[in-house]
């Protein structure tokens, strides 16, 4: 599971919570600024834009491509990939080359970060169908811890080395290309569906045109969830600082304490309390109440009171615990074995299609109802579906 975390950006790092857990400002970050003379704090913008796009291009190649040529080749192709890349972005720093360089290398390492889709079809290959949602809660969870850790590291390291994080980057990610090569088992998409893929005769068998349709039309509610949950996670995580700022009056390094302990918090639920409640309820059960907290908890953060906005962030944090490893254990369930990646691929374009429109969305709302529109959201496309789901007998 650590591998697929190797698409962390190490110079990424602003007071803001990252998708995947909390940063605190890393140390490499503002020095960027000084070491290539940058006047205007939009430059930094442009590093998290070009690494940021590079993904975006790609998002969707990797899964697609894992269909066709494997899993495990993917994973190491583009752990070594983001390793060169980080170790070009290490040595543009070293060796005083130029910003422009710089952002091509950032791009470049960029196009080789969008794994995570890969992993999770990975784990659908391997597990039998009942562990995989507590798998993919594992993975999420390492996800979280690896993202708490990193800009601890990362900033030890700048302090005796600039470029060093960087280099240190490259070195996980070979690291991680190893594993991905020598500790994973090979698992070809030919592979994974060969009980299912032939018909009585022993032929290959055809997909059914009702097969494709029922895929297809699961796969349009799944796309709409996916969608809303990263515009309602992305504005969480762009405002809530600010929010915590406004309403408890906390300095900045107790807001850095608050945002890591919310973090840990939802590592250790999705860790020791996911599976348990995902068994007695189901994976539509689960996301019903997850969605229902989260819908609370952004209700609650919109009411400004101290005491309520911190029971609040606990529920968001409980209801994102639940959510997360429940929308892609829904989609490998619903799409056929043998496009799996390829029904990723699709929704991690839908993601981060999501996660670029909504800043800017939820900026013009904010002080006119940002956080109930993304509650109301939330609750609407969770029950859509969780009765999609239950209609047409789906989801387990």
């Amino acid at each position: 599971a650590c591998c697929s975390n190797k698409q962390a950006d190490p110079c990424s790092g602003y007071l803001l919570p990252q998708p995947h857990g909390f940063h605190r400002r890393d140390a490499i970050t503002p020095g960027l600024m000084d070491h290539f003379s940058l006047a205007s704090a939009a430059s930094i913008g442009f590093m998290s834009s070009a690494f940021a796009l590079g993904r975006f291009c790609t998002t969707s190649f990797w899964p697609i491509a894992s269909d066709f040529l494997g899993r495990k080749r993917v994973l190491f192709i583009a752990l070594i990939g983001g390793a060169l890349g980080s170790a070009v972005q290490g040595m543009v720093i070293s060796l005083h080359w130029s910003f422009a360089v710089f952002l091509l290398a950032r791009g470049l390492s960029g196009m080789f970060s969008g794994i995570v889709p890969v992993m999770k079809v990975y784990i659908s290959d391997t597990f039998e169908t009942d562990e995989i949602p507590k798998i993919l809660a594992y993975r999420e969870a390492a996800g979280t811890f690896a993202f708490v850790i990193g800009p601890f590291v990362g900033g030890f390291l700048a302090s005796k080395m600039f470029a060093s994080p960087l280099f240190f980057s490259a070195a996980t990610g070979l690291i991680a290309a190893m594993i991905a090569m020598y500790g994973l088992q090979e698992q070809l998409p030919e592979e994974s569906k060969s009980s299912s893929s032939k018909d009585s005769k022993g032929g290959p068998a055809k997909p059914s045109a009702g097969g494709k349709r029922a895929s297809l039309r699961t796969l349009g509610p799944l796309l709409l969830l996916s969608f809303t949950w990263a515009c309602t996670r992305t504005c969480f995580h762009a405002y809530y600082p600010l929010l915590v700022l406004k309403n408890c009056h906390m300095s900045i390094t107790h807001m850095g304490i608050l945002l890591t302990c919310v973090s840990l918090l939802v590592a250790c639920l999705q860790v020791g309390a996911f599976d348990t409640v995902r068994k007695r309820i189901g994976l539509r059960g689960a996301l019903a109440v997850g969605g229902g907290l989260v819908g609370v908890g952004l209700l609650g953060l919109a009411s400004g009171a101290a005491p309520t906005f911190l029971a609040s962030t606990v529920s968001y944090a409980v209801g994102v615990a639940l959510i997360t490893p429940v929308m892609p254990a829904l989609l490998l369930q619903a799409a056929p074995k043998e496009r799996r990646g390829t029904f990723l691929g699709v929704e991690s374009v839908v993601v981060n299609f999501g996660r670029i429109v909504a800043p800017p969305l939820f900026g013009l709302v904010l002080n006119r109802g940002a956080l109930p529109l993304a509650a109301v959201s939330t609750v609407l496309t969770t029950g859509l579906v969780w009765w999609h789901s239950g209609k047409y007998g789906w989801a387990k």
